[in-house]
């Protein structure tokens, strides 16, 4: 039986595509959570070579989360120092 190109036999028959597993989802919450940059980039290469749409939804996901968690980041960064420098007289 003779499959269309980027289809597998799973999807003629209609089962829903797979999703990542618990410990693949676990793996990507920690690795954002400890290593924002590399996550994201993770996320990116990832996404540009997946073309199951579950698989695609939840990279996009795993992204925008890593994104998110730089900015805050860098926000707090920023503030930190925004938030000494309005203080009492110093020298």
């Amino acid at each position: 039986m003779a499959t269309a190109r980027g289809k597998t036999l799973r999807m003629e028959a209609g089962e829903a595509e797979p999703r990542y597993n618990g410990a693949a989802v676990a793996g990507a919450v920690l690795a954002t959570l400890f290593f924002a940059p590399c996550a994201l980039i993770a996320a990116l290469i990832l996404l540009g070579n997946e073309n199951s749409p579950p698989r695609r939804s939840q990279l996009r996901t795993w992204a925008w989360a890593s994104g998110a968690l730089i900015v805050v980041g860098a926000l707090l960064f920023s503030l930190q120092f925004v938030g000494s420098g309005s203080g009492s007289g110093g020298f």
